[in-house]
């Protein structure tokens, strides 16, 4: 039994503009690109050739019809099989057209990068892309220059890091390349490797590409992973993103995305569109929604969200304990548990920790505070502060008004800051200008 033969590595720039052969080593042309499969590791499929000086014209060769890979590629047949065309042919996914001085992203150190070279192994005639090269050094063997750079380095800038190759593992590449009829992304990673990227680290990488390159991210990603991606970033990437979405898919983002951020986005919208998309979202979100609109920014109303845990004032602990369990993703920044009559009158509040050492069978409304604080909608935000400082509150209800007392949303120790610092910094900046 023969010993398979051992894998041999190459460059990209060992094949670029090399020459093919057919089977009586005669000319057929030059390589112009090399067709690529979308997997882990995106192995050759054709051979895309190219002739003329003036007027160029184009040729495919399906892989398996290569000869031999040596200096110069061999075929298997004779030029005269070989039909050429005007233009250059059109595949999903190539290794000149999407990889090579484009744009990429390194999932593992979670930054866009530009490639110069790509890094192929070989094993008979089958070749894979292992690793992109991101150093000038790729760039110099790009340009044919190695056979002098390369010496003079290493005589007159021995310690310098040029000689050393920097590669990156293919399978952490994720090209920007874009698909010209569904608008995503030419995935070569799975969803799950995707998913290893924390959601401020995404929405930081994203940040980074053009508008294009951004959306066709976005909408590369899973749906339920979107709302967490969009929360992160600032309200111009948001409004951008969202102008570039069709409404269903637009409604669909905004009804799951923290209902703060959501107001503030439908109020830099046209108003035509903002109502079109409340149209089209679930009734409970848009009717909340809707009345957060109606609030200055500066205000409580304006300053909360609609996100919060209520329970009836009769619900046992056992009652609000299994209201939980669906809601267990968002514990992390929900400290109580707001008690109502009838539809919305707040009546009280249990902190949550409390409830965790109660009897099961007890009335949760026995654990309330004696009697509920609350903001007023129309509360400033200094009013708000001074009241959540005051009761050492992480989060403090919103009330429409001190009589009626039906419950609006509830406000943050985020939200509070969120407005605070930046004006704090302006302030500081005032003072220490000369």
């Amino acid at each position: 039994m023969d010993a398979q033969k051992s894998p041999d590595f190459h460059f990209y720039a060992d094949f670029e503009k090399k020459e093919v052969l057919d089977n009586s080593g005669r000319l057929v042309g030059t390589i112009h690109d090399i067709a690529l499969s979308l997997e882990p590791f995106p192995r050759a499929t054709h051979l895309i050739l190219r002739k003329g000086l003036i007027k160029r014209r184009y040729a495919v060769v399906p892989w398996e019809k290569i000869e031999r890979i040596l200096l110069t590629i061999h075929l298997q047949f004779s030029r005269e099989e070989i039909p050429f065309m005007d233009g250059a042919p059109s595949f999903e996914f190539t290794l000149v057209r999407d990889i090579l001085d484009q744009q990429v992203v390194d999932t593992n150190g979670q930054k866009v990068i530009r490639v110069n070279d790509a890094h192929l192994i070989q094993v008979e005639r089958d070749i894979r892309i292992v690793h992109v090269d991101v150093g000038i050094r790729g760039i110099v063997r790009r340009l044919g220059w190695q056979w002098w750079v390369d010496p003079f380095v290493e005589i007159f800038l021995a310690r310098t890091d040029y000689l050393k190759d920097n590669l990156i593992n293919w399978r952490y590449i994720q090209p920007l390349a874009i698909h010209p009829q569904k608008g995503t992304l030419k995935l070569t990673l799975d969803q799950k490797q995707l998913a290893t990227i924390p959601s401020p680290d995404i929405s930081e990488l994203m940040q980074k590409m053009d508008a294009h390159q951004r959306l066709a991210l976005f909408k590369s990603i899973a749906p339920d992973w979107r709302p967490g991606v969009f929360s992160n970033f600032d309200l111009l990437l948001q409004k951008e993103l969202l102008e570039n979405m069709d409404l269903k898919e637009a409604a669909e983002l905004l009804s799951k995305a923290p209902a703060d951020q959501t107001t503030d986005l439908l109020e830099e919208i046209p108003k035509s569109v903002a109502d079109s998309l409340l149209a089209l979202m679930e009734t409970t979100k848009a009717r909340r929604l809707s009345a957060l609109l109606g609030y200055t920014s500066d205000s409580a109303g304006g300053l909360m969200t609609t996100e919060m845990i209520t329970a009836p004032h009769t619900a046992t602990v056992a009652d609000i304990v299994e209201r939980l369990r669906p809601l267990k993703d968002q514990l992390e920044t929900m400290d109580f548990v707001y008690l109502v009559e009838g539809e919305s009158r707040l009546v009280g509040q249990v902190l949550l920790r409390r409830l965790l050492l109660a009897s099961p069978a007890e009335a949760a409304s026995q654990y309330a505070y004696p009697r509920p604080i609350y903001a007023r909608a129309k509360d400033s935000l200094r009013e708000v502060a001074f009241l959540m400082e005051k009761y050492r509150l992480a989060s403090i209800p919103v009330v429409n008004n001190g009589k009626e007392r039906y419950l609006q949303g509830v406000i943050t120790i985020d939200d509070i800051l969120e407005r605070i610092i930046p004006f704090a910094w302006k302030r500081r900046a005032k003072m220490t200008t000369p």
